[in-house]
């Protein structure tokens, strides 16, 4: 006798099936920090807490430190369906940073970085022995002979800033520091990473400014951006497929065709100068130099020969994030230091020993200028270019300080927590550059302060970024004074959804001409 199965639709298996996958997938997840016995916001399934994020924004230093207090300096949140494990402890830190950086090499989740042109050859994105190799290949690329070599190209675009600031000096006009910080940056980075000479602040129009600045225009009414933000997974593997990176394919092109022509330029011997294309092209033919060794931990990788594409990606990188970081750095200092004139009295005092009998900051005098870097520092404390977290993935099951951490977390580092922290910096909102004393530093844990980050990851242009900074701030402070002005806001505010910390109504200063009767 037949037995006759019952007529079961496909829409009904499918009814039975999906709650099944929603639950395995985005809510039996959600138990994962409890299960480690770690505190944290309840989640939402698939959202997690990203709408309390997105709420609060990314800049809100206020909102950090609350969390830190009511859930202590281990706690975690669900970024989408993505855990994250939010670690502000300096020895956790200096154990996941540091000592056991084997186990937490990669910046991001695997699944959340696109193996596509050009961000896919990002020093940052890199990992493994891909990662290890280009970072020694790169790394003389930024050793003391080299920068020293760019030190002429820099005081070249700082006397460009000097001149515009001089400008509005003799008007008596207000000006928005970020915009002319962001000139002098941008004219830095076209000349020392592409060994080509613009005058962004003269002529915004210029190709590379165009371009160089779609980088940081994300257009988060494309459904892409929230698709591969909510289903990774799924989005990854088309995305690559389509080599769809979210870097403008068009700039892309325009900054290898740079890159073809200077190359081209040299071979025929019509140029001859030292830019960071140029150092990363022929960067495995350097002759050996001492490993790179920062902190407890040494980078051992093979200096091999850069693809073009790994020229140009990184190229973009540089700009990236040399840009805003730098030229948002600047533009803070001086408004620190012009609502702080007894400050800015003894920046001008030793800006004026550094350069005595002299018309460009030399290397040697960038060495000297060391409180003007301690208020460099402070400023960086106070807005840290990358604005929300430092990031890392674990790459393999470890256990830190008694808590087992699962392969493929993530780790946040809240970096606007640490450096609003009142238990680790008194009066943390005010601008108090003796923080940074040799001896105060020498004292503080270093994982208190990480604008650059920490370990063999950290920041590759640090040393860079704060030469350009110091020149160009010299070159100011040997003419001018900064002052504030009626349109100055105090404090400042921030706006609370960009990537980095940006003035909502710009950072307004004004000029004057030093008195020269106080030489």
């Amino acid at each position: 006798m037949d037995l006759e199965l019952p007529d079961v639709s496909l829409t009904w298996i499918l009814a039975g099936i999906l709650p099944i996958l929603f639950y395995l997938y985005y809510i039996r997840p959600l138990s994962l920090f409890k299960k480690m016995g770690v505190p944290g916001p309840r989640p939402w399934p698939v959202i997690g807490d990203f709408f309390g994020q997105m709420k609060r924004g990314i800049w809100n230093p206020d909102h950090h430190v609350k969390m830190l207090r009511e859930y202590g300096e281990v706690y975690g949140l669900f970024s989408g369906s993505m855990p994250a494990l939010i670690v502000s402890d300096p020895e956790m830190l200096r154990e996941i940073l540091v000592k056991q950086f084997h186990n937490f090499s990669r910046r991001e989740n695997e699944g959340m970085t696109l193996n596509t042109t050009p961000s896919g050859r990002y020093l940052l994105n890199l990992d493994g022995e891909d990662w290890k190799n280009v970072r020694t290949t790169l790394t003389p690329a930024f050793s003391s002979g080299k920068l020293k070599q760019m030190v002429e190209q820099l005081n070249r675009c700082a006397n460009i800033l000097a001149e515009t600031v001089g400008g509005f000096a003799k008007t008596d006009k207000s000006f928005k520091a970020r915009e002319l910080t962001g000139g002098f940056t941008m004219d830095a980075i076209a000349s020392t990473a592409f060994g080509t000479e613009i005058d962004s602040q003269r002529n915004p129009e210029d190709p590379f400014v165009v371009h160089g600045k779609q980088g940081f225009k994300f257009d988060f009414r494309d459904p892409t951006i929230w698709l591969f933000f909510f289903f990774p997974k799924i989005m990854k593997p088309i995305l690559e497929a389509l080599d769809r990176d979210f870097f403008p394919w068009k700039s892309y092109k325009f900054f290898e065709s740079v890159f073809d022509q200077l190359m081209d330029m040299r071979q025929h011997g019509e140029i001859e100068r030292v830019d960071f294309m140029q150092l990363m092209a022929n960067a495995h033919k350097e002759k050996d130099e001492e490993e790179e060794d920062i902190g407890e931990v040494k980078v051992h990788g093979q200096r091999k020969a850069l693809t073009k594409a790994d020229v140009v990606s990184n190229g973009i990188l540089f700009f990236l994030a040399g840009y805003d970081t730098t030229s948002l750095t600047m533009a803070y200092t001086m408004y620190n230091l012009a609502l702080n004139q007894e400050v800015q009295e003894t920046v001008i005092r030793e800006v004026d020993d550094a350069m005595e009998g002299k018309d460009d900051v030399d290397h040697e005098a960038v060495g000297q200028l060391t409180y003007l870097e301690m208020c460099i520092m402070e400023t960086l404390r106070l807005y840290p270019p990358g604005a929300n977290v430092m990031t890392r993935s674990c790459v393999e099951d470890t256990v830190v300080k008694g808590l087992s951490i699962p392969k493929g977390m993530a780790i946040l580092v809240p970096v606007q927590a640490i450096h609003y922290d009142p238990e680790r910096w008194p009066e943390p909102k005010k601008f108090i550059p003796e923080r940074f004393t040799k001896d105060e530093r020498e004292k503080r844990n270093p994982f208190h302060w990480l604008p650059f980050g920490a370990g063999p990851r950290n920041c590759i242009g640090m040393r860079l970024a704060m030469m350009e900074a110091k020149i160009g701030l010299a070159k100011v402070f040997m003419k001018y004074r900064i002052l504030p002005c009626a349109e100055t806001q105090v404090p400042l505010k921030i706006k609370k959804h960009e990537l980095f910390p940006v003035a909502e109504d710009g950072v307004m200063l004004k000029a004057t001409l030093r008195d020269k009767s106080e030489d």
